[in-house]
């Protein structure tokens, strides 16, 4: 594990993060008593999915020598970009 200047991978994190509350969501769900804790995980995990799509920023090629960088963001919603 190397500490340079590379950037956190928050793909990674979050990938790894959203596939164990996944995890946890089904055996909470198989317990009665846990269903509130079950609903504010898959709650939590939805709001999370729903941010990092409208926020992750991709490329597409356009066949040209410009490369045009996009973010899944409605264009009314300027508040989430910063």
């Amino acid at each position: 594990m190397t500490r340079g200047r590379e950037m956190a991978d928050y793909r990674k994190m979050y990938t790894v993060l959203c596939c164990a509350i996944d995890d946890v969501i089904d055996n909470l769900a198989q317990i009665p008593k846990a269903r509130q804790s079950m609903l504010h995980l898959q709650q939590a995990l939805q709001q999370a999915e729903d941010i990092y799509i409208e926020t992750t920023v991709y490329w597409e090629d356009t066949s040209q020598t410009i490369i045009e960088l996009k973010v899944d963001c409605p264009p009314d919603d300027e508040s989430r970009r910063d």
